[in-house]
């Protein structure tokens, strides 16, 4: 297998707040492409109980519990993917941003990695840019922009994003080089969950599912839910 001939990219799991089928649908995408490289975009943990926002009274955490629930939620991750690149993203620097805001000096914060108890073959990266399979690079970011092909076009090379939980597509554009494409890959939340109630009123809803990269070209995989909210347990 030539490397990054299979990319899987994860995004937006918000631990401890991620769809409950979650683990069974990455094991059953796992089973199906064995992938070479796994990235995730952002977003790993949500850290809702140190958000600059408001939070919902009625989640039964306090910031030490949610943190212990958000490790007990990665732990399946960390068994199923010991090697993965991860994006620096808004709520993953949660613990950061909220130190700064205090005006306590960054090197004095446990890093990303001890914080969530994760396996030293996950690495954190401010942004990322990989040679796919075919030779062409591609740019790996948690969120710089809601339309994709801006990015991409931006860059000048294929690019990958999260954060937009409510886009999930993949957009192409050509110039006088090149045919490139963009990727934004939803998220895998669990939309009922009080960690989200602010977007209960929004039109658009999160669209559940990851992305993979096959022989340099994207695809997208959709966790198809039944009437219950459940994955109906086959990868479409």
């Amino acid at each position: 297998m030539a490397k990054n001939s299979c990319v899987l990219v994860i995004s937006d799991l918000h631990a401890p707040y991620y769809h409950k089928d979650t683990i069974p649908f990455l094991k059953a995408i796992k089973e199906l492409f064995n992938p070479d490289r796994v990235i995730l975009t952002g977003d790993e943990a949500d850290y809702h109980c140190l958000s600059f926002h408001d939070t919902d009274p009625d989640l039964p955490f306090s910031p030490s519990s949610e943190l212990e629930k958000t490790i007990e939620h990665l732990k399946p991750l960390y068994e199923l993917f010991p090697k993965a690149d991860i994006l620096e993203s808004n709520h993953g620097s949660m613990a950061y941003r909220r130190g700064k805001h205090h005006g306590i000096p960054r090197h004095i914060l446990k890093d990303y990695r001890d914080v969530l108890e994760a396996p030293k073959t996950w690495k954190w990266h401010p942004e990322l840019t990989i040679t796919l399979s075919d030779g062409r690079d591609c740019y790996f970011t948690h969120g710089k922009s809601a339309d994709g092909l801006k990015l991409s076009q931006s860059m000048s090379c294929n690019s990958v994003q999260g954060h937009h939980h409510s886009v999930f597509e993949i957009k192409y554009f050509a110039n006088n080089k090149d045919l490139y494409w963009s990727m934004v890959v939803g998220c895998l939340i669990d939309d009922k969950s009080m960690a989200f109630a602010y977007n209960k009123l929004q039109l658009k809803r999160p669209l559940i599912g990851v992305g993979i990269i096959l022989d340099g070209q994207p695809k997208l995989l959709p966790m198809v839910l039944n009437s219950e909210g459940r994955w109906i347990r086959r990868i479409v």
